[in-house]
């Protein structure tokens, strides 16, 4: 279950400004979801995206002969180097150093059946920045599948230097055997001086809705100092993007949302004064043409078309790139369409 509207790295703009030249570590870094991600916001990054599974490097190096700022790591991360055991799960997301539990394969069924096991080259953080001359880090998110607490012990140096943020996934349920858990986690980063700022998923499993692993923002405690004396904080809520995107878009007179669900539901009876200048919700659903969202009438593209509307705000935290596109033939016609969380061409 997603705890926020946004995700962590959205979380660090406030921290980061778009503008800097951060360096981040994507510690399983997958296919590169996160690398790109991170290039999304600071498209002057530089990002070092480790992975050691052979089922999806392919992919990962794919993405990073596209991206120039990403460079690839074939290795696995931990608190020593030399090399490892690897186990290639069924679903590729849930391959790790360790080994699957009974319960763990209980929760998730065959996306755990080990298909593969591999070894590969083992790193620790600190020995491979100073092997590849990097002397300042920013941002480290981890991602490992239980392994997360032997990756940030190998990075000691590095966190007790100049990091600022940590993203990190963790476990309450025992998922992986010899799995780290959120409270060694937290006591480990709050020992280096990090205070956890944000929890923005976790995940409960089972009949018995055990809560079994989720993911938190940690940030270095005069980062998070600062922020809190901050009087400029931007609204990342809801109803605070579709404020400020109907304030910096002013001259358009007839707005409408994209979107009748969550999202836009719960941003409306927030948005004030601001909320005359929507004239309707434009949705995809045919049957809530019709209706009404807060007295605001649920109708299609081309409606909104011959009624005037001339900007159209995408209102979704999961489904913008999709309204993005959906929205490609009002942009045709000259409608101004606005984004409130990606960056579309």
């Amino acid at each position: 279950m997603r705890l926020l509207n946004h995700d962590s790295y959205e979380s660090l703009t406030r921290v980061f400004d778009r503008d800097a030249e951060i360096v981040a570590l994507d510690v399983g870094a997958n296919e590169g979801v996160t690398s790109r991600r991170i290039l999304d916001l600071w498209p002057r990054a530089r990002v070092w995206a480790f992975e050691p599974s052979p089922s999806v490097l392919p992919v990962l190096n794919a993405v990073a002969q596209g991206l120039a700022s990403v460079r690839v790591v074939p290795a696995a991360v931990g608190a020593r180097e030399g090399s490892i055991e690897f186990h290639v799960t069924g679903d590729h997301w849930c391959s790790s150093v360790l080994p699957p539990t009974e319960l763990g394969k209980r929760y998730y069924g065959a996306w755990l059946d080990v298909a593969q096991r591999v070894t590969v080259p083992l790193v620790t953080l600190d020995a491979w920045a100073k092997r590849e001359g990097v002397s300042h880090v920013d941002l480290i998110k981890i991602d490992t599948q239980g392994y997360d607490l032997e990756v940030l012990r190998g990075a000691a140096a590095l966190l007790s230097g100049g990091v600022t943020a940590v993203n990190c996934e963790f476990q309450f349920a025992p998922e992986y055997e010899g799995c780290s858990t959120f409270s060694q986690i937290d006591r480990f980063l709050g020992e280096l001086g990090f205070s956890m700022y944000q929890l923005h998923e976790v995940w409960t499993k089972g009949n018995e809705e055990q809560t079994s692993c989720g993911d938190a923002l940690w940030l270095k405690a005069e980062a998070l100092a600062a922020l809190r004396a901050r009087k400029d904080l931007p609204d990342l809520t809801p109803a605070g993007r579709i404020g400020r995107a109907l304030r910096e878009h002013a001259q358009y007179a007839n707005f409408a949302i994209y979107g009748a669900g969550r999202h836009t539901r719960q941003a409306l009876p927030q948005l004030g004064e601001h909320a005359s200048c929507v004239r309707a919700i434009i949705d995809d659903n045919p049957a809530l043409r019709g209706s009404l969202v807060e007295g605001k009438p649920v109708i299609t593209s081309s409606e909104a078309l011959t009624r005037g509307v001339n900007a159209v705000i995408l209102s979704s935290d999961t489904q913008e790139p999709a309204m993005w596109n959906a929205s490609s033939g009002l942009r045709a016609a000259g409608v101004k369409v606005v984004s409130l969380y990606g960056r579309y061409e």
